[in-house]
């Protein structure tokens, strides 16, 4: 296997990879200010009505009245999509969502100061003053970012990717693809050179190949793994399996791939993680102390050991895992992997092995994003079933690295834990880890956590 690819030669790919950067974490932002300003624009017009109206601003019912106004507003604007990606480009979309939720807040509140009959002793004049400053401010602020929105977005929500795999390029119209026939061959992927253009991929948000007719089956299978949206632009059709049909610059694309997560879900799965590993990091702190002790004192050598494997979009990351085998016998590559009774394991070593303990210092791998608490297990680059690389077994296993790698994972908790030793452990495996990303939900992932705890103490952990 060729572990040591060449670099990219010229200056088009690191330029690429600038220009097509990810346009995710720039619309996250922007509606992190929408929100933010939006808030203040409510604050500000309480504060000059109060000021201008009641010459102070100690109004305790007008407080009252801005102190519910603010979350029924934040909770409406949410709900009617008033910061999704689409208001960033779109004026009057901005707008309209931002004052229909400001106008729906307003209903409500009216229905509470009714409710309750409170109505008597506030201000309608004051409240409405404010509404209509509110209104006025949060309508032009939104227009003033939409036009700061367009000039760093570039008219366009996603980041796009152009490849090419060594034919002649395509007239795209702002630059030339670029070519991946020297770094990369989608007809005998490697996880280095898959690791290299994901690399070259990077946070896109879509990516479009040109390839020759025979190679699109190729390009497709390799892309159904990047966590991508994917289109190849094609003429003419072949079994490729698409899953829909696009539109390139005026070139027919078919659509072979689509990231497993929406944005929304993975912001919601990554908060999670977060949340999650500092709790666990917070309580299992005394006991990841007593191990590095405990290890220091069994062998010689690290406390920690980091080992190459493949995450996310086929990029290789190094997990952390407690050393369980003495240093000078410890496996990087992943081909000879651990069997019963092993002599290269410490004793303190079998111990955490068996009770899932040496897996702890993955959280820290959590908080760095290289992996969640739940997904897909990531294998080591020469792991073998029956001495064959994985993906030699089942042109599926590519697929699986379609989302981060997890602490645990469904395949997990159904039983496939340990060696693969043939090779219906490793088809086990993925079937279960495909299944995982077809029905992914939060409430999936909290189940998989519960049901972990049943395994983790497992005859096939050693």
């Amino acid at each position: 296997m060729n572990m040591h690819m060449p670099p990219l030669q010229g200056s088009s790919a690191p330029a690429l990879r600038r220009r097509n950067g990810s346009k995710a974490g720039l619309r996250l932002r922007l509606a992190i200010y929408l929100l933010i300003n939006d808030v203040l624009a409510l604050a500000v017009s309480f504060a000059c009505v109060q000021i201008i109206y009641f010459g102070s601003l100690l109004a305790e019912d007008m407080r009252f009245m801005i102190g519910a106004l603010i979350p029924i507003y934040v909770i409406c604007a949410f709900l009617t999509r008033a910061y999704s990606g689409t208001v960033a480009i779109d004026q009057s979309r901005a707008v309209g969502l931002a004052l229909g939720a400001l106008t729906i807040s307003g209903a409500i509140l009216a229905i509470v100061l009714f409710s309750f009959k409170i109505g008597e002793t506030v201000s309608r004049l004051g409240l409405g003053l404010t509404f209509v400053l509110s209104a006025t401010l949060i309508a032009a602020h939104r227009v003033q970012l939409v036009h700061y929105a367009a000039k760093r977005l570039g008219g366009s929500l996603a980041s796009v990717v152009e490849l090419c795999d060594g034919s002649v390029p395509l007239p795209f119209g702002r630059a030339a693809p670029l070519d991946t026939s020297p770094f990369f061959d989608p007809v005998n992927p490697e996880p280095v050179s898959l690791d290299r253009l994901a690399k070259v991929i990077g946070g896109a948000d879509r990516v479009v190949v040109q390839c020759r007719a025979e190679r699109r089956s190729a390009w497709a299978h390799v892309l159904k793994g990047m966590n991508v949206h994917a289109e190849i632009i094609v003429f003419d059709w072949k079994d490729v399996h698409p899953i829909g049909i696009g539109n390139y610059l005026g070139f027919m694309t078919m659509v072979v791939a689509s990231g497993p997560l929406n944005f929304r879900d993975r912001i919601v799965k990554r908060l999670f993680d977060i949340f999650f590993s500092l709790l666990v990091l917070t309580v299992l702190g005394p006991l990841m102390i007593a191990v590095a002790i405990a290890i220091k004192l069994d062998s010689p050598g690290s406390i920690l050991f980091l080992q190459p494997r493949i995450g996310r979009q086929n990029k290789i990351f190094n997990v952390m895992k407690f050393r369980s085998m003495r240093s000078d016998m410890c496996d990087i590559s992943g081909a000879d992997s651990t069997r019963r009774d092993d002599f290269r394991t410490t004793r303190v070593g079998r111990f955490i092995r068996r009770t899932s303990i040496d897996e702890i210092p993955q959280f820290l791998n959590v908080l760095k994003g290289d992996m969640s608490v739940v997904g897909p297990r990531p294998h080591a680059i020469n792991s073998t079933a029956e001495e064959r690389l994985f993906w030699e077994i089942d042109d599926r296993y590519w697929h699986r690295h379609a989302c981060r790698p997890g602490l645990t994972g469904l395949a997990q908790v159904q039983g496939f834990r340990g060696a693969t030793g043939c090779i219906g452990d490793l088809t086990g495996r993925i079937d279960a880890d495909l299944q995982y990303l077809q029905y992914w939900s939060l409430y999936n992932d909290i189940k998989i956590i519960m049901r972990t705890f049943r395994v983790l103490y497992s005859e096939n952990a050693y």
